[in-house]
C-alpha cells in the first residue's frame, strides 16, 4: 500500500508531485489498529450480553407466588369438617357462627338444621373423593358424601347420598360458608333432588294372559327423597300411551325410602282410566311419575319419570 504526499508551493501556483516519500503499513500494524477500532463495540456487546443474561437469570429463578399453598387448602378443609362435626351435634349456635349470613336462604337453612336434628339421631357424614380449589379469599369443595343417621320416629337406620359444592369465603373469623350447590347433606328442608328407579323396563305382552282380569307383577319401584321422610306413603302416578292413568301407593320401608314390589296389569279391549290396574290393548308404553316438590338448589318442582315398555 503507497501513499503519495503532495506538498502545495507558495506563491509558484505549481504544484509538485512529491515521489520520493514512500510509506509502506506492516500487518501488524494493520491488526494492532483493527483491535484498537473495535475495542468500543466489543465492550457495549459485552456489556448488553451480560445485562440479557442476567434478565434471564432473574426470570428463572425469581419466585413464582401461589394463588394459595397447601396449608391454606387444609384450613379450608378443616373448616368444613367443623361445619359437619357442630350439624352432627345440634350445634346450632356454631353452625349459625360459621355460615356467612349473607348466604341466599340463610334461615332457610337453619331451619332445616333444627328439623334434621330433632327428626335424626347419631348423624354420621362421611366426605368422599374430595377436591379443594383454595384461592387467597375463596375456596370451593367439591364432594360426595354418605349420611347415616337413626330416624326418631320408626327407630330404623338410613343412609341418603349425594354430590355437593360448597363456596368458602375468608373474612376477619377465618372461613366461612358463602353457598351451597347440588344436594344439600346438612338440611333435608332444604331440597335434595328425589331419585326413582323401576326394574325391570320391559314386560312380555304374553306374560299378561286374556283370560285373567288381572295380574300383579313383579316389579320393583323405588323413590329416595329425604325431603319427605316420615310421610309412611307416597303416589306415584302411572300412565299409557294407549291414554290411561293410574296411581299407585309406595310404602316407606326406611326413612326417606318409599318402595313397592309388583304392579297391576290388565287385558282390555278398552281403556278404563282410574280402575286400578293398568289396561293392556297391545303394545304399550307405561310412564311412570314422581312429583319432587322441593328439589334443592333453588330449583323448581321437578319430575322424575321413567318408562315400561309392554311388548
Amino acid at each position: 500500500m503507497k501513499i503519495g504526499m503532495v506538498a502545495g508551493a507558495a506563491g509558484s501556483g505549481k504544484m509538485k508531485k512529491d515521489m520520493g516519500m514512500k510509506n509502506t503499513l506492516c500487518p501488524a500494524s494493520i491488526g494492532l489498529a483493527v483491535s484498537l477500532a473495535l475495542v468500543p463495540w466489543s465492550g457495549a456487546l459485552a456489556a448488553e450480553a451480560q445485562v440479557v443474561e442476567q434478565g434471564k437469570t432473574s426470570q428463572q429463578t425469581a419466585p413464582v407466588k401461589p394463588i394459595a399453598d397447601l396449608a391454606e387448602a387444609q384450613r379450608v378443609q378443616q373448616a368444613l369438617n367443623d361445619f359437619i362435626t357442630a350439624y352432627e351435634t345440634g350445634n346450632v349456635i356454631a353452625l349459625r357462627n360459621k355460615l356467612d349470613p349473607t348466604m341466599v336462604g340463610y334461615q332457610r337453612f337453619l331451619d332445616g338444621v333444627v328439623r334434621d336434628t330433632t327428626a335424626y339421631k347419631q348423624i354420621r357424614i362421611h366426605l368422599l373423593d374430595t377436591q379443594t380449589l383454595a384461592g387467597p379469599d375463596v375456596a370451593v369443595i367439591q364432594t360426595n358424601w354418605e349420611k347415616r343417621f337413626i330416624s326418631v320416629s320408626s327407630f330404623q337406620p338410613g343412609l341418603f347420598t349425594g354430590h355437593s359444592t360448597f363456596l368458602f369465603h375468608r373474612g376477619k373469623e377465618g372461613w366461612r360458608i358463602a353457598a351451597f350447590g347440588g344436594d344439600n347433606l346438612f338440611a333435608s328442608q332444604s331440597g335434595v333432588l328425589g331419585q326413582l328407579t323401576i326394574t325391570p323396563t320391559v314386560i312380555p305382552l304374553a306374560s299378561i294372559p286374556a283370560a285373567l282380569g288381572f295380574i300383579d307383577i313383579p316389579v320393583q319401584l323405588e323413590v329416595v327423597d329425604p325431603d319427605i321422610a316420615g310421610l309412611g306413603t307416597i303416589n306415584l302416578e302411572v300412565v299409557t300411551d294407549k291414554g290411561d292413568r293410574e296411581t299407585f301407593a309406595l310404602t316407606e320401608l326406611t326413612p326417606g325410602r318409599y318402595t313397592r314390589n309388583t304392579l297391576r296389569f290388565g287385558a282390555a279391549v278398552t281403556v278404563v282410566p282410574g280402575n286400578g290396574k293398568i289396561d293392556i290393548t297391545g303394545p304399550t308404553t307405561v310412564t311412570l311419575r314422581y312429583l319432587d316438590n322441593n328439589p334443592g338448589d333453588n330449583r323448581p318442582p321437578s319430575v322424575l319419570t321413567r318408562t315400561i315398555r309392554v311388548q
